[in-house]
């Protein structure tokens, strides 16, 4: 059967990176479609995968001639696994340094990855990181065309490659396998994390506190373990691509701000499985509407900075004094100031901790937007206008790209 493929926004900086350099290593979370889009774009490459643990066993025997054996172009998948491999790489990229693209690696922990790529092939690799599906690649694929309908679809299916195309999946049974493929295959097998079912505990705790500020030391009295291994579990998470922690702006000015990151899942519906959203009357009907659209909209943007190349960072605002927005982007000297709202129609007052922040970063501010479930664009007031995902990520892609 021919598998159903949807076109990554990508793709053309991993061309781009083979025609620069001799390795190129992609990461990312599992199941984000890191091998479909590789032995899709790379088809005449060999391909090699890891996860096979017959292949994995001859690889450590003797990593050196498992190299000397591979053709000139290939694809290695979860490199991870035989990390002694990256030495053998190394010193084949260096006997014809000109012969770019030469070998394409993907990890699924970015943690142990990128540990490996930068002791041992600096200045020969590129990398790139895939995320889940985009907003613009889910919906050229389903074609939708509204920010709501493109927000309840993401909550309800996720964004992740396989539930998206394949129609006859039972979402909840996909969800309850990643996390317990993630948990033996990757958290266990990779990592010292301890007690399993605190493990669990406190990944199910985190997703009902998305958008939030992470707070290690509740987290840490919840569970009944100690703060260092809450420290250690969120880097896990952090390094499998599983969450993104959101920091503050800070000015000169540092005392009158909080320190601590916000934490948002990378697939709103993984958010939305844990806490047993399952159809759109409880996506709007109960206390999570916010949270789950302000983590979407996030994600969504963060993903198609990240898609572009663009090196610029986002940040969240907040002072000692209360006042608090979303979400901050950076480009060229100023700072996009961004609410989220998950209404569809934002009055005035949506727009007033933007003004109250243009008046406390006075000059570094460019116009804001506070994103709404419609779709219609209409100004607020003289700096701030409304509008929805939609127009929003098309505003990020013309402000221009690194």
């Amino acid at each position: 059967m021919k598998t159903t493929y949807i076109k990554r926004e990508i793709e053309e900086r991993v061309k781009k990176y083979a025609g620069m350099f001799p390795v190129v290593a992609v990461t990312g979370a599992r199941q984000t479609g890191k091998t479909t889009m590789l032995k899709k774009t790379f088809d005449s490459y060999a391909y090699y995968n890891f996860d096979d643990t017959g292949l994995r066993g001859i690889a450590d025997k003797d990593p050196e001639l498992f190299i000397s054996r591979m053709p000139n172009k290939c694809i290695i998948d979860e490199i991870q696994y035989v990390p002694q491999l990256l030495s053998h790489i190394k010193m084949k990229a260096d006997e014809d340094p000109d012969m770019k693209g030469r070998f394409i690696l993907t990890g699924s922990q970015q943690f142990l990855m990128m540990k490996g790529l930068s002791e041992t092939l600096v200045g020969r690799v590129g990398i790139l990181n895939v995320f889940p599906l985009s907003l613009d690649e889910i919906a050229s694929y389903k074609g939708i065309n509204t920010s709501k309908k493109m927000f309840v679809h993401s909550c309800l299916r996720g964004t992740y490659p396989r539930p998206i195309v394949d129609k006859s999946l039972d979402i909840k049974e996909w969800y309850i396998n990643y996390l317990s493929t993630y948990i033996e295959r990757d958290a266990k097998s990779l990592y010292n994390i301890g007690n399993i079912r605190d493990f669990d505990v406190f990944v199910r705790i985190l997703a009902s506190r998305a958008g939030q500020m992470l707070n290690m030391s509740a987290l840490s009295a919840d569970i009944g373990v100690a703060v260092n291994t809450i420290k250690s579990w969120i880097s896990i998470l952090q390094a499998s691509g599983i969450i993104y922690l959101l920091y503050p702006y800070h000015t000169n000015i540092r005392t009158q701000l909080i320190k601590s990151p916000k934490v948002y899942f990378v697939d709103t519906g993984f958010v939305c499985q844990i806490n047993r959203i399952t159809d759109e009357d409880t996506i709007f009907s109960g206390n999570a509407t916010g949270m789950l659209y302000e983590n979407y909209c996030i994600m969504e943007a963060m993903k198609r900075m990240r898609n572009a190349g663009m090196t610029e960072e986002i940040y969240y605002f907040r002072n000692s004094k209360g006042l608090e927005v979303d979400l901050l982007i950076e480009k060229k000297g100023k700072l996009v100031p961004v609410e989220i709202k998950a209404s569809i129609k934002p009055d005035i007052s949506a727009a007033q901790s933007i003004e109250k922040l243009n008046k406390f970063l006075v000059g570094k501010l460019s116009s804001g937007y506070v994103l709404n479930l419609g779709d219609k664009e209409m100004p607020l007031t003289k700096n701030v206008s409304t509008t929805g995902i939609f127009n929003f990520i098309k505003s990020i892609s013309k402000r221009g790209h690194t």
